[in-house]
């Protein structure tokens, strides 16, 4: 009785939503460099607060046409809740930490994102640890230090500070992976992040609104302007839709399995765009992050599967 649903639970569309969500980390990691390229040109939370606008303004409409806000009040709020952090705090982390740091470097650290969500499942209890994917956090966590390089430990430069918010933002993507997955598997994933994301867009407007008018009107060249929308649509609406409908159809660390992708896609756009310098740091701490994820993330449908079925079977 208890293992009756595992084979429909372990077939349920995972080529699918890895491939999303392969997806997803190329865009991320190419909008981690556009918000680096267009991030001087304004400010951190300006860039954030027109990121979410236009990706809330990208998806509200689609959730109207093809779905409906009919959400329990008892599970809004917690969206909500989860939408201002992942979807207001979150990328206000990452684009203030582009004033600081390279995209390569940030990349890497959001690429340490599948190993802290494992942290986080086993604490809830929707994960289950073991001895490989114990291993696979250490490998992750020691790719981030050895991908930031002395530089980035400098207590007296700015990459610490940027390096320190990307991995606030980390911390905040696996908080969003493991408590947003109840609602994903329940609602439709589009509903979900709409919603979210819209709280997130009006918690950046509202800090924007009493802090950022103080800047001024951003004045961005044709070239930001750009990179504005690509950030918006690509690396806010799409990115995230991709996301969380992967979200929706496996595990939380096994929607994270190819996010590898974020950094070679920053490494790959950020050199040949920016001219950003690519070390044997980088490429060694990348190296030993894809190590750590691919034993964090090693058979993790049926394993999550069973352990599911287990701990809500009657």
């Amino acid at each position: 009785m208890k293992t009756a649903n595992v084979e429909p639970i372990r077939s349920q569309a995972v080529i699918p939503a890895v491939l999303a969500s392969a997806s997803a980390s190329v865009i991320t990691g190419t909008a981690l460099v556009a918000t680096r390229y267009v991030v001087v040109q304004a400010n951190g939370l300006t860039i954030a607060a027109m990121r979410y606008v236009i990706a809330a303004v990208c998806l509200l409409p689609m959730v109207a046409v093809w779905h409906k806000f009919n959400l329990e009040r008892r599970h809004l709020f917690p969206i909500l809740g989860l939408g201002v952090l992942y979807f207001g705090l979150f990328p206000w982390c990452i684009s203030a930490a582009m004033l600081y740091t390279t995209a390569s470097e940030g990349a890497i650290a959001l690429a340490c994102t599948p190993a802290v969500t494992l942290l986080l499942g086993c604490l809830s209890g929707s994960e289950l640890l073991s001895a490989p994917k114990a291993f696979g956090v250490a490998f992750a966590l020691l790719g981030a230090l050895v991908g930031f390089g002395a530089g980035g430990f400098n207590f007296g430069g700015h990459a610490l500070t940027g390096n320190l918010l990307m991995a606030v933002a980390t911390v905040l993507g696996a908080v969003y992976a493991v408590f947003s997955k109840p609602y994903l598997a329940k609602y439709p994933p589009l509903t979900v992040t709409a919603v979210a994301m819209g709280a997130g867009a009006v918690a950046l407007a509202a800090a924007w609104s009493a802090g950022g008018l103080t800047v001024g009107v951003p004045r961005f060249t044709g070239g930001g302007w750009l990179a504005v929308l690509y950030i918006g649509a690509a690396g806010g609406a799409l990115s995230f839709f991709l996301y969380a409908w992967a979200l929706g159809r496996t595990t939380p660390t096994a929607t994270m399995i190819l996010i590898p992708l974020n950094p070679i896609a920053a490494l790959i756009t950020g050199a040949f765009c920016l001219g950003e310098p690519l070390s044997k740091e980088l490429f060694a701490g990348l190296a030993l992050v894809i190590i750590g994820i691919a034993l964090v993330v090693k058979r993790p449908a049926a394993r999550s599967a069973v352990a599911a079925l287990e701990l809500h079977a009657p």
